[in-house]
């Protein structure tokens, strides 16, 4: 903790934006997601294949697993720009 004394305003330092940790933070997204998205229709595929299910509950059970895969997605990608702008990585 930082000692706070009367009148004194402490701010965070900025995010430290370029184009190479722009970059390092799309690629380390790209990579994950792909594992992710990989995965998810790997399993998508093989249960609907073992159950033979037809068109209504494949549908489904897609929907069941597309919403952890979109929230994972976007939670790789927010914390992969947290990340690579942090001032204290630099």
């Amino acid at each position: 903790m930082l000692p706070q004394h009367e009148g004194t305003v402490i701010t965070r330092p900025l995010r430290v934006i370029t184009f190479g940790s722009v970059m390092a933070a799309v690629s380390a997204t790209v990579l994950i997601d792909t594992l992710i998205l990989t995965f998810a229709f790997l399993i998508l595929w093989s249960v609907g294949g073992y159950l033979a299910m037809s068109l209504v509950p494949f549908a489904i059970f897609s929907l069941m697993i597309l919403g952890p895969t979109v929230w994972a997605c976007v939670k790789v990608a927010m914390l992969a720009f947290e990340a690579e702008t942090d001032p204290a990585n630099h």
